[in-house]
């Protein structure tokens, strides 16, 4: 199937020479400036009047050097074809239209086609249902493209599917995640005619997962690679999660100016990219706002906090997606916590936890536990704070969620210690 990301060893790609012409004219672009030091003037004439197809190497170097992607110049597909109904579902996704992306990939799935047509429609189906917020039924067809694309012979999209399997188990909270995102990128690591920018995702997701088990060396190191790949990271979208990622990392090895620096970076990059091709709202603008209200709110910005969370919310809402909103929640429990506004404070949290329950949101249920927990103590309730303390150590247990278990520790530890402290002062006030 003649698609843009290679199946084996083939002589040439097929390209629109039409298509290179006008880029390059476009561009302004000599024939020799095109060429630049890896490709003779001679050699572009040659592709761009249509006798000699480029290799995979050629076509990456004339894009860079054109400053657009490969597939731009790639020759189209025959309507009716598997590469076109795959070309059509690739150009869906690029424009951020998840949900057509699902509704079609999953018709498609229902009915007879090629085996290399179904993978494909099974890998977009389970993306774009990530990108919607619903990771169970996402996995489900990112299990099924991998199995198909390994039957096929396609080790290099059984990478990448096994890749979205593992960050889609990275948003269920599957401890096997990591494992799962480092055997994705070794298997597309050993293959030839590899994507940079597949393996910039790929680094990406590792960093992203890292983060998520305060693993903030390890995750900075991932999304800092995936940066030094040439070519990998230029999507707007794309710069601004790496950004982000960045940040958390860095907000968890405590240096909160840079920290909010990066984080400000990807939320002016989503707010960007909306602006210039305005798209459905999706997950990752809500989940910078509110990472980036964590971080002003420690700094003591409490307005500044407020009108990002609630923010996300909204953004939240306006996505469809219920999950991740009681993360959001959580931050904004804290925050009313810290403003003395303990009801609402309360409202907030007990909601979250509800709503993690139903989920089966295992981060979101420990940290709301921990925060009911610190609440309590706050009101001095110090039987119903000890009980949600155990109940989310219990949680943690349970999970095998080791670092967030001595989290929690670490915080119930300060309320004990608070409480004495107020018991010795009260006994010698009374004395």
């Amino acid at each position: 199937m003649g698609t843009e990301r290679p199946r084996g060893p083939r002589i040439g790609i097929e390209i629109d020479p039409s298509a290179l012409r006008q880029a390059r004219l476009d561009a302004g672009l000599s024939l020799a400036e095109v060429a630049g030091t890896e490709l003779t003037r001679q050699a572009v004439h040659l592709i761009e009047a249509g006798k000699v197809r480029p290799t995979a190497r050629s076509l990456r170097h004339i894009a860079r050097r054109l400053g657009m992607s490969e597939s731009a110049l790639l020759a189209p597909p025959p309507p009716g074809s598997d590469e076109h109904t795959v070309a059509e579902l690739e150009a869906l996704c690029q424009r951020q239209e998840y949900r057509q992306v699902a509704d079609e990939a999953l018709r498609l799935v229902g009915v007879s086609g090629s085996p290399e047509r179904t993978a494909f429609a099974h890998y977009y189906a389970g993306q774009a249902l990530y990108r919607l917020g619903r990771p169970d039924d996402a996995l489900s067809h990112l299990r099924d493209a991998r199995r198909r694309f390994e039957a096929l012979g396609n080790p290099w999209w059984a990478a990448e599917s096994m890749d979205w399997e593992a960050f889609t188990l990275n948003m269920l909270e599957d401890p096997t995640a990591l494992r799962l995102a480092r055997s994705a990128l070794r298997r597309y690591r050993s293959l030839d005619q590899r994507r940079p920018e597949v393996e910039a995702r790929m680094l990406q997701h590792l960093g992203t997962i890292c983060y998520g088990r305060r693993n903030y060396e390890g995750g900075r190191a991932f999304y800092e690679e995936a940066l030094r790949i040439d070519g990998g990271v230029r999507e707007l979208d794309t710069i601004a999660r790496v950004y982000h990622g960045l940040g958390m990392c860095h907000q968890g090895l405590r240096d909160l100016r840079l920290a909010a620096e990066l984080l400000f970076r990807a939320v002016t990059l989503y707010e960007a990219e909306q602006r210039i091709a305005p798209t459905p709202m999706r997950q990752d603008r809500p989940r910078a706002e509110n990472d980036l209200g964590l971080i002003v709110m420690e700094q003591g910005d409490l307005d500044r906090a407020e009108e990002l969370f609630l923010a996300a919310l909204q953004h939240f809402e306006e996505a469809g997606i219920t999950r991740l909103q009681g993360h959001t929640l959580l931050s904004l429990g804290e925050l009313r916590q810290r403003q003395g506004r303990l009801d609402e404070a309360l409202d907030l949290v007990t909601t979250a936890i509800d709503r993690a329950e139903a989920l089966d949101e295992t981060y979101t249920l420990t940290g709301g536990y921990r925060q009911l927990g610190e609440l309590h103590a706050a009101m001095g309730e110090h039987d119903m704070a000890d009980a949600s303390f155990q109940h989310a150590l219990a949680l943690c247990e349970e999970a095998g969620m080791n670092e967030r278990a001595r989290e929690c520790s670490r915080a119930y530890h300060r309320v004990l210690t608070e409480r004495r402290l107020a018991r010795r002062r009260s006994g010698t006030a009374s004395a």
